[in-house]
């Protein structure tokens, strides 16, 4: 019965999404495969589903050009500077305000979002993973403290790379999955183009600065809701403080702490009154500037996914955020 039904589903998404999405009432983004999603269902994988991964909620339409403004102004102080800003209304799946969201953009961290996806996809969340020689002497840019053999779930991986978006964590789970960075990284340009990501292409699993290493931040506003998804990237990606436990190499079960990366949660800004954070993603390089997605709640319980790219500063990126929520969340 449940493989009858499941069929059921399967053949009317495939049949819809042959349909395309022909008008802004449309229900179905047209380069989103809703048959994958059925099939997930089917073998176990997706555990969150409350967004609808068929046909009657879930995605915008294809967001163009012409349904984005420019009378947006990204900074105030520096009226050159070439940023992005979006809001979403997801429980309406409406484009509330689009500012550059087609434009190219380094992502910085906000890699680690596709990063987390394909691991949810494809691992088990109790598989173990024993940090090697290489991962634990990895220092570059935000890491989370990893010993060589060290032995923790990929869950609590998942943990360190969404909570404290740590670069080895994510070369520890690349190369779990699929034995090296580059056979992970060849991946994760194959969910791109599964996806119907146009305007993205990696060259690594955590986003460290390379040219050849980019998005747009409506690529990465479609896999935020391909995240959302999952219950354990909203165990984590909620998270303010928290702990895993592991087994070092001599055997010696001991605990770390988690903090996360948005200073929102830390009160060092103040978000808005009447919102809440369902989930969050923060990104910085240089070349990137500072980059924060957010999954929120406001009082009247709607959900919205707000993002800010390329903003030029920690202090301007947050109150741009916070600026955002107030104006178009309300």
């Amino acid at each position: 019965m449940k493989n009858r039904g499941v069929s059921v589903l399967l053949v009317a998404a495939m049949l819809f999404s042959l349909c395309g999405c022909q008008s802004g009432d449309a229900d179905l983004m047209g380069n989103y495969a809703a048959a994958d999603s059925v099939v997930q269902a089917e073998v176990g994988v997706l555990v969150q589903a409350d967004f609808a991964p068929l046909m009657f909620q879930g995605y915008l339409c294809d967001i163009t050009e012409d349904m984005q403004t420019e009378d947006y102004v990204f900074d105030a102080e520096d009226t050159k500077r070439d940023g992005s800003a979006f809001v979403i209304n997801r429980t309406k799946n409406e484009l509330v305000m689009g500012y550059r969201m087609l434009n190219k953009r380094y992502p910085a961290s906000i890699t680690k979002l596709m990063t987390a996806l394909i691991i949810m996809q494809e691992c088990d969340m109790e598989e173990t993973v024993v940090i090697s020689e290489e991962i634990a002497a990895f220092k570059r840019g935000s890491n989370a403290e990893l010993v060589q053999g060290d032995q923790l779930t990929v869950s609590d991986l998942l943990g360190c790379l969404l909570v404290v978006s740590a670069n080895n964590a994510s070369l520890a789970l690349a190369t779990h999955l699929s034995g090296s960075e580059e056979a992970f990284v060849q991946k994760m340009n194959e969910k791109a183009k599964q996806l119907g990501l146009t305007g993205t292409n990696f060259v690594n699993p955590h986003g460290m600065q390379d040219v050849e290493h980019y998005t747009t931040p409506y690529d990465m506003y479609i896999v935020f809701q391909e995240c959302m998804k999952y219950e354990e990237f909203r165990k984590w990606s909620e998270m303010t403080k928290g702990s895993y436990e592991y087994t070092d190499a001599s055997g010696v079960v001991k605990s770390r702490t988690l903090e996360t990366t948005n200073l929102f949660k830390h009160d060092i800004y103040e978000l808005p009154e009447g919102f809440s954070i369902l989930a969050s993603k923060t990104g910085t390089t240089n070349p990137a500037g500072y980059c924060l997605m957010m999954l929120v709640e406001n009082a009247q319980g709607e959900e919205f996914i707000v993002g800010v790219y390329k903003a030029q500063s920690e202090e301007k990126l947050y109150n741009q955020i916070a600026d955002l929520l107030t104006i178009y969340c309300n």
